[in-house]
């Protein structure tokens, strides 16, 4: 019989049944996302054999990161994060259930595919504070190294699963039929996480909209006031947009290589098989000065892999690339997050973290549109691989001039632990 006892002592943010279920409900709502990018990205390529297209499709939802996310993350420090989870996950079962019916229905034009995902958008960006910062109200604060590296396992995992059953949807029943799969996984989620049990408390605070706003202003203040958070999310912005700012760039790299949907789907599955291992073994490293050299390896790691992907015909040496980068990014985010959650109060946790998201999802969309832009004209190799060059020098300074960063490279944890004091 499976011994669960072994998984507990070495996981033990898993004894907490809330958590398992919140980790299961991040699994199903990431894989239904990237089966849901999956397939928006091949029909746009389809329709209109521009790589701009595909990076406006994306950044139409990620640029909700930007526009929703302060305020969603306000409103998660305010009321029941669970209860906002579930009504931001029921939108976005609308929107894909949306999409798959003029999919299927062959009336889908690109205009439909952007307008969708701008109302998908704003779901997500509602969704994602209230998650990630649910996640750190369900384990003991012991745990929470390990509970957050975990939660960032069935998100960047889920990549593998989603393009797995999506792919092979999507060459054997067309992209109608991947909507439809996302459609229905996420509905898993939403039932999974109406199940936690954990009710937040009543916000005390005065209501209304400029209530709001001035929370969001202080969520701002707080996260520049203090050095060690405005570190983190400047390396993520550098990060997210010359590392991960690739899904505009996939399907014409497909196709350079002389694949199809399915090595469309390769790629896409390999970049989820690397962010499982990579979440995984990070998440049972318990020895601080371990994860302050894991993050040295897949800082760098990243570029690498993005110079794989670049450099290399083979669809054989782009999917180990791919793979690489999987492992390499969700590891460096992982401890990112874990850096930022272990600083920032219980109180500013929502709107701290939708501030973090809406650097990397933001900047993400922009350099994915522009990339699309690009890619029409030069081809994506420059823009692999000039990226992930610039990339590994901004790393590698940034860790010789940096006091903060060589503490973390050294240490695994910043050498100063004061919080810094700011009117609000």
């Amino acid at each position: 019989m499976f011994d669960t006892s072994f998984i507990l002592r070495n996981l033990p943010a898993f004894q907490s049944a809330d958590y398992r279920r919140l980790f299961t409900s991040f699994f199903f709502a990431s894989a239904s996302r990237w089966a849901l990018v999956l397939g928006q990205s091949w029909l746009v390529f389809e329709l209109t054999d521009s790589s701009l297209a595909v990076g406006a499709v994306y950044c139409a939802g990620a640029a909700q990161f930007v526009i929703v996310g302060p305020f969603a993350g306000a409103i998660a420090d305010r009321i029941d994060r669970r209860r906002l989870a579930i009504n931001a996950l029921i939108l976005s079962v609308i929107c894909s259930t949306a999409l798959a019916a003029i999919t299927l229905a062959n009336v889908v034009e690109v205009w439909h595919v952007i307008a969708i995902a701008v109302v998908q958008g704003w779901a997500q960006a509602a969704a994602m504070p209230a998650q990630r910062s649910l996640l750190a109200n369900l384990v003991p604060r012991e745990h929470l190294m390990n509970a957050v590296a975990l939660g960032g396992m069935p998100v960047h995992g889920s990549r593998f699963a989603g393009p797995l059953f999506g792919g092979i949807l999507l060459a054997t029943l067309g992209a109608g039929a991947v909507f439809l799969l996302s459609a229905a996984i996420l509905t898993v989620a939403v039932l999974l996480i109406s199940r936690i049990q954990h009710r937040a408390e009543p916000f005390a605070g005065s209501s209304g909209v400029a209530s709001v706003m001035t929370d969001v202003r202080y969520g701002f203040v707080y996260t520049w006031a203090d050095r060690r958070i405005r570190l983190v999310i400047a390396l993520i912005i550098f990060h997210c947009s010359f590392t991960m700012a690739f899904n505009s760039l996939l399907p014409r790299l497909t196709t350079d290589i002389g694949g199809g949907d399915m090595t469309f789907s390769l790629i896409m599955m390999g970049i989820g098989t690397g962010a499982i291992i990579g979440t995984l073994a990070i998440s049972v490293v318990r020895n601080r000065i371990l994860q302050g050299a894991s993050l040295n390896v897949v800082g760098i790691g990243s570029g690498i892999a993005m110079l794989l992907m670049g450099l290399f015909d083979s669809v054989t040496i782009v999917v180990i690339g791919a793979i690489l980068a999987g492992a390499t990014q969700a590891t460096y985010m992982a401890i990112s997050q874990v850096l930022v959650q272990e600083i920032v109060p219980d109180s500013l946790r929502g709107r701290v973290m939708a501030i973090y998201t809406m650097m990397a999802a933001g900047h993400m969309a922009l350099i994915n549109l522009g990339f699309g832009v690009l890619a029409d004209e030069i081809g994506v190799r420059p823009l692999l691989v000039v990226p992930a060059l610039v990339w590994i020098g901004i790393f590698l300074v940034t860790a010789l001039i940096s006091v903060d960063l060589r503490n973390v490279l050294r240490k695994g944890e910043f050498h100063t632990t004061e919080a810094p004091t700011v009117n609000g």
